[in-house]
């Protein structure tokens, strides 16, 4: 990890900045730890790890207990208000938390950040299975091409970004199922747009199935989607290819109306 790119083969960056979020960034990925652990992933001095890390507990970005630093509830104060300024949260986390209770399946509410799906909300149903997998989900942005939410996001972007996107991927193989050529990629995505729904058949995680659909902002453009995931016992046959996906839609049809009409109370 580099600490402090000036980001040469782009715009310029404020070194510190850069430095004080290969430092956070540090932090998630151990999990937490000492300064000599976090330190050791950086390309930085000891004493310059612990003057941004003073600074960062200052600012309550990041906790300590002893010689253990931790990230902060910051964050999630931050994040919560990130999503609650969001109009797809707000028309959607109610007809997610419905569309849990009638598939008794995980659902999620995602949207696209840099080339990346976010989950912005998820319900689980009855019956949903794999909370590991979900936690992951939750705290890794994953790419949009292997799986279902992902690839509805990504068909009905415009023609430009969608093949930016396309362009930096690097179509690494989760499974057998996993797509990593951008010709077969291109092809699967002209079909969910002619038939309004994405499936991912294995292709992020074995034994695992998953149903997603756009959600269109009021300019028809894509702000989301919507998405069912679950084990291939239960998502297989009609259900699969057509008893989930007429709720996945249904679902997003109806967040793309509240998104029209309603004015969110903040």
């Amino acid at each position: 990890m580099t600490a402090g790119s000036t980001g040469n083969d782009g715009p310029r960056r404020i070194k510190s900045v850069q430095t004080a979020t290969d430092v956070i960034d540090a932090i998630k990925q151990q999990q937490g730890g000492t300064l000599a652990e976090i330190t050791a992933d950086l390309e930085l001095t000891k004493a310059t790890v612990h003057t941004y890390l003073q600074t960062l507990v200052d600012c309550g970005f990041v906790t300590r207990d002893g010689d253990q630093y931790r990230l902060g509830f910051q964050f999630v104060t931050i994040g919560e208000h990130v999503r609650n300024e969001t109009d797809l949260y707000m028309a959607g986390h109610n007809e997610v938390d419905e569309l849990a209770e009638r598939t008794g399946e995980y659902t999620h509410l995602i949207a696209e950040e840099r080339g990346r799906e976010v989950v912005l909300y998820e319900s689980r149903g009855e019956f949903a299975v794999a909370m590991d997998y979900h936690l992951r989900m939750r705290e890794t942005p994953q790419h949009l091409h292997d799986t279902a939410a992902g690839k509805a996001i990504l068909a009905h972007l415009p023609v430009t970004r969608r093949d930016e996107i396309i362009a930096n991927l690097e179509f690494e193989r989760q499974t057998a199922n996993t797509i990593t050529d951008a010709a077969e990629l291109r092809e699967t995505l002209a079909d969910i747009r002619d038939r309004g729904y994405a499936l991912n058949d294995e292709e992020e995680i074995r034994g695992m199935r998953a149903v997603g659909a756009p959600v269109l902002g009021p300019t028809e453009t894509v702000v989301g989607s919507v998405s069912v995931t679950g084990p291939t016992s239960r998502l297989q046959g009609d259900r699969f290819h057509s008893a989930v996906p007429k709720q996945v839609i249904e679902t997003a049809n109806l967040i793309e109306v509240t998104l029209e009409t309603a004015q969110f109370d903040r």
